[in-house]
């Protein structure tokens, strides 16, 4: 009992330890997108005949709003988890989605071969497929209750 406890309050620290570390990462990630923002928006050598952002930049902007994204998911996870002791495994999902999503931004897809591209899509539409059935047996779930709860009025 003593053993639970302590392990129970070890975890909660643990957690809250995670949350902080993340919510300082999420700080730094905000200030560096801002940063490399007004960067190329004060540097129009680098622009290439663009407006404000030029594809080069806006390859370094965009992995770094999503790994703001998955921080955030994370934090979310976590507190899901702390509340109800539960991982909700659509929150799993969709952080892996935004992860592939980083990546696929990143990429340079003429150094990967073939078989490497076909596994990416293999994983993307793994990711998909299970966000999508979650999702369905979520409504249909929420459906059934109206259903239910509709009869007993």
């Amino acid at each position: 009992m003593v053993m639970t406890n302590f392990i129970k309050k070890y975890e909660r620290y643990v957690f809250i330890l995670l949350s902080v570390i993340l919510m300082l990462y999420i700080a730094v990630e905000i200030f560096e997108l801002v940063y490399q923002f007004f960067l190329s928006i004060l540097s129009p050598e680098q622009s290439n005949g663009r407006l404000l952002v030029s594809n080069s930049l806006l390859k370094d902007f965009l992995p770094i709003f999503f790994n703001i994204l998955i921080a955030i998911e994370l934090i979310d996870t976590f507190l899901v988890y702390m509340q109800k002791h539960t991982i909700k495994v659509l929150n799993i999902l969709l952080i892996g989605l935004i992860a592939i999503g980083r990546k696929l931004i990143a990429f340079d897809f003429n150094d990967l071969s073939g078989l490497s591209n076909l596994g990416l899509a293999a994983l993307i539409i793994a990711l998909a497929g299970g966000y999508y059935l979650i999702k369905t047996d979520e409504y249909k779930e929420r459906e059934c209750k109206d259903k239910f709860d509709n009869k007993i009025d």
